[in-house]
Formats: structure tokens, sequence, C-alpha cells
């Protein structure tokens, strides 16, 4: 929520002052010193340096040293200024929440305003700084207000629910008297809350629970959690100050703090301060959460079932699908690759691939440059919204990047972009393996039906495949050709020239008996070089013959080798019904080709 009053507050002051907001996203945590490539942080490098006036870093979100340092030597290098929230970088003008006084207005509402004199501390993880912070922080109003602090007051719920219910227990079961319990973050403040009333005390009756971070949910605990909130509009608001104050001083540096705002709730025995408007949007958000979740798994599904490329887009034509476009590198759509093993891609190619755009009716799927960022990336910039990248990946793999363009600030809107890029990232990683998979079955297939070396029908397919004709015949009786073609003088060849000029020399031999029979023939290879051909219908016998010399001649005088390539040919002619003897015309017809070879002979 707090993002999202963040972005709307930035962009509108940003539009209102003549420029655009450009959020470069990532879903996944990163961690902070961690220099594996993670594919969804490639995001990163989609940022355009050449269009870019100033650069705004959420290093807490980012949760990446290595990363964040590299952008931040990238804009200065192309002398743009950088403002970075939430940490301090050399040379970098900074805006910081001030934790410290946000949390120092909870402890002291507890303990002087509601005079605790027993509180207990509920830290995030020993030795983090927020959670360190926050604690000395609580030890100093202790101090000022007289209260001794012992080791006893400390436990640590590792700012996340099960350790904070785990440890809540452990409190209780010490049997140690206690009046607060001031929770370095919300979450904790919650289980909290739970666990103590689960036990029989009453919040605040028995005991005052405090969080600290103002995230929705403390509004909707029971009772109400009283927080301080890290106010996303505030935040915008200093970081606009900032951003303006080094566009007009590209080395402005300055320091910059928002503290966060106090909001007294029922857990500490104060009225509660919010309305019931946020329980309206959170409701109709987590319904609409649920039912989107369906449409998008019904949509991955869909895109990797697609049989091609065209069919992949078209799956993306939806109304949970809204204002994106949808860039990919051009090698996804190469079936012929298994991009998830061996060598991988890396990071995104000048000459893209658009998958898919909204505003483009009706769409199909063409080349792009990345440069472009965007199909009609000025009217986009024209209407006044973010627009907000990010990369998509399928098994470590980036695959490209979706830009969301949207028409409005609608929360609900920006709560399914990870919904969204999830079901992009499957159905289109799924759908580049289920291309692989269609592509070995073909290749299996091939390997089966046809002889490797002339791509004609092997014995074993030409059989099913001449059965199967009669079958279509069903009994009607048609004309029939069959010819035969042998190479002649390939012990020559082989051992003159080698057995590769064999192989070539036979397998020139059966194109040339394909490309001469009409499309229909079944041409198979017969023997070692023996190719023949099963023609129904008309047929010019000696036509064919006649091309197949042709085509041969017309090849010798053109291939530069040292040695010729000539067939002899015959062939039979008869009725193909269903009481056709095969073996006999194929003796027929071997007959009428041996008799063209031994002419051939005579006339050498």
């Amino acid at each position: 929520m707090e993002n999202h009053r963040f972005v709307e507050e930035l962009n509108n002051r940003l539009f209102r002052a003549g420029c655009s907001l450009w959020i470069y996203h990532i879903n996944s945590d990163l961690y902070w010193d961690d220099t594996t490539p993670r594919p969804d942080a490639s995001v990163f490098e989609l940022i355009d340096y050449t269009r870019t006036d100033a650069v705004v870093i959420m290093d807490e979100r980012i949760k990446s040293k290595p990363i964040t340092g590299k952008i931040i030597r990238t804009a200065k290098q192309n002398g743009i200024p950088v403002v970075v929230v939430d940490a301090e970088y050399p040379d970098c003008a900074s805006v910081r929440f001030d934790y410290s006084t946000g949390f120092e207005k909870v402890c002291r509402h507890v303990i002087e305003e509601h005079h605790v004199r027993k509180p207990h501390f509920m830290g995030g993880i020993q030795g983090n700084p927020f959670s360190e912070e926050r604690l000395s922080i609580f030890r100093k109003v202790l101090a000022d207000n007289g209260i001794p602090f012992t080791d006893s007051m400390v436990s640590y719920g590792l700012f996340w629910a099960k350790p904070t219910i785990e440890e809540t227990q452990k409190l209780l079961a010490r049997g140690e008297p206690f009046d607060a319990v001031i929770c370095a973050n919300d979450i904790m403040a919650i289980n909290v809350s739970t666990v103590l009333q689960q036990n029989g005390l009453r919040v605040p009756e028995d005991v005052i629970v405090t969080g600290f971070d103002g995230i929705d949910e403390a509004c909707f605990s029971s009772p109400p959690i009283t927080t301080a909130r890290c106010s996303g509009a505030e935040m915008a608001v200093t970081v606009f100050d900032a951003v303006t104050a080094c566009l007009a001083d590209v080395g402005h540096t300055g320091k910059y703090a928002v503290v966060p705002t106090m909001l007294p709730n029922i857990s500490c025995g104060c009225s509660s301060t919010e309305d019931n408007k946020k329980l309206y949007s959170f409701n109709d958000r987590f319904y609409r959460y649920q039912d989107d979740t369906l449409v998008f798994y019904a949509i991955s599904e869909r895109m990797q079932n697609s049989p091609g490329v065209d069919e992949l887009s078209w799956c993306m034509y939806a109304d949970q699908i809204q204002d994106i476009s949808v860039v990919i590198n051009k090698w996804c759509t190469d079936q012929t690759v298994n991009h998830f093993e061996g060598e991988q891609h890396s990071g995104f190619d000048e000459e893209m691939f658009l998958l898919f755009d909204t505003d483009e009716r009706p769409f199909r799927a063409h080349d792009f440059r990345r440069s472009d960022i965007i199909p009609g990336l000025e009217q986009a910039v024209e209407q006044g919204y973010p627009l907000i990248f990010n990369a998509l990946s399928f098994m470590g793999l980036p695959l490209g990047y979706v830009c969301f363009h949207f028409r409005g600030l609608e929360l609900t809107n920006y709560c399914q972009i990870s919904e969204v890029v999830n079901a992009l990232n499957s159905g289109i990683g799924g759908f580049m393996n289920r291309q692989y998979q269609r592509y070995l079955v073909e290749q299996v297939e091939f390997m089966y039906k046809y002889d490797a070396l002339t791509g004609l029908y092997n014995r074993l397919s030409f059989a099913n495949e001449f059965s199967r004709l009669k079958e279509q015949l069903a009994g009607r009786p048609v004309p029939l050709t069959m010819l035969l073609s042998d190479l002649d003088g390939l012990k020559t060849i082989n051992d003159n020239y080698g057995h590769s000029a064999g192989d070539n020399a036979i397998r020139v031999v059966a194109q040339t008996l394909k490309q001469s029979c009409p499309e229909s023939a079944l041409c198979v290879r017969f023997g070692g070089d023996e190719m023949l051909a099963v023609i129904t219908g008309e047929c010019d016998p000696e036509a064919v013959i006649a091309e197949i010399h042709d085509r041969l001649a017309r090849y010798n005088a053109q291939s530069g080798l040292a040695y010729t390539v000539s067939a002899s040919a015959g062939y039979h002619t008869g009725v193909l019904d269903a009481e056709t003897d095969f073996e006999r015309l194929i003796r027929e017809t071997d007959e009428a080709m041996y008799a063209e070879k031994q002419r051939k002979k005579q006339e050498d």
C-alpha cells in the first residue's frame, strides 16, 4: 500500500513538472552481497540512460549492493544524478526514513503517556542494524523514565510470525510480569497480540501491544495495533525535492529525512484513528486476487500448449491483462534448441521480438528493436502514468521483458503485476519447452520414417504408406507406375574418391528422383543405391526418366566434382487395386531397370 502511495505521489509531482516516471521492478528478494546473476535482476539492464534525467534507487527494495553499485556507476558515467532512498552512497543524494525518531515516539507514547512500568521488547533479528537501533532506543526511553533495563526484557521474533509466536509463548511460560510488549515491526505485534489473547490476557487492558512500520494489516488486527507509519506519500514529496535539487545541481549530495507518523490505536488503549476505507480496499484486493489467480493460471496453461508463436500471443487477450507490452529475445522462438541446458543466453539483444501489445488490435507478433522500448512510447508517456518494467525469466534464463503502462493509478492493477509476470514466465517458458519437445518428437518420427542419407522413405515406412494407399482406394483400380533408379558406378566412386563421395552420389540420385516425380509419388530408398518411386494416376514414365537424366546432367555441369553422377532407370506400368502383387511389380520393374543398365554399358 505505501509503495503505491509513493508511486502515485511521486508520479503526479513529476508529471506536473513535465517529467515521466519509469519504474524497474523485481518480484523476488535479492541478497545484499550476493554476486550470483539473477535473471529477474536483468531488468536493470533495461535502464536507458540516454533518456534518463535522474535515477532514484530504492535500496531496501533492491537489497543488492553489487546491483545498486553498478546502477550508480553507470548513471555517474552518463552524467546523471542519483538519489538513494533508505541508504547513503558516496556522491549521491539520500532520502531516509528517520526510523529512530519514529520508534522513539512509539516507546515514549507507551511509557510516558500510558505509564507502563514493566515493558518487554520484541526485537527482530539479533545483530540486525534496524533491530539493534530500536533496542537501543527502547533502553534510552527506559533510562529517561527511571526504569531499570535487564536482558530478560528482550526477545527476538526475527521480524516474522512463527518465531514471534514461539518467543511469546516462552515469555508467558517464564511467568514474569509485563504490562506492554513493544515490537520492532507490525507483523510481530499482530502475532504477539494474538498469542496473548489466546492465553487469556486482554489487549490493551492487561498488556499493551505496539508495532512499527504502519502496514495495513495492523489496522485489521483485533484489536487494531498502535504503530508508526513510514508514509510513502511523504517519502515521495521528499524524493521529488531531492530530484529537483539534483537536476538544478548535478553534484548535489544533500541528505534528507522523513519522520514516520505516530498512529495510536486500540492496542495501547487509545481510540482508533483509521476508517473502514482500507478494509474495503483490502477486501476487494483479496477476492479479486483469488479470482485473478485462477484466470492467470488458465492463461499460462493455454500459452504452454500453444502450437505456435501467433497462438501464444493470442492467449494474452484477457480482461485481466491490460495495458502491457511483452518483448522477448528472438532466440526464444527457435524450437530446435533447448535453451535451458548447456550454455545459456544472458540479458537482452538489440533485435528482439514483440510478442504482445494490448494497443495493437488485431495483434500479430513481429520483430522489434529494444531501443524503441515499447510500441507507441510517446503516447504512453503523454498519458501521464508510470511505465513499469519487469524482466521475464524461466528456469534461471532471462527471456525478455514486460512493460505495464496502466491508464490510471489503481491499486488493484499494481497488486496484480507479480501475478501477470509469473503467468507470463511460466507460459512463455513452458511454451519454449513444449516446442522443443515437439521438435524432438518430429525428429524421432522423421528418423523412424525416413532414410537418414537420402530423406526418402525407408522400406518399413514405405510398406506402411503403400498399405495405407491401397486402403484409401477401397478396391477402386487406378493406373500405377513403378520406377526404379539405380546409381551407376558406385564402387568406382567409392574406390577412387572415398565413401563420402559415394554417399553424396546416392543422395543426389535420390533427390533427383523425388524432384522429377509428381508430389504424390511414394519414393523410397529400396536398396543401397536403388531408389523406387510408386506413382498413382496418369503418368508418362519416359518423361520422368528424361527429367532425371536432365537434372543429373545439370548437376554434373555445375558441381565441379571429379566424378560424374549418373543413374539407370526402368519402369513398369499396371493397375493398383486390392489384388495388386507388390513383389511381382518390383521384379518386373527391376528387370526393366537392369535392362537399361546393360544397354548403357554396351553403349559405353
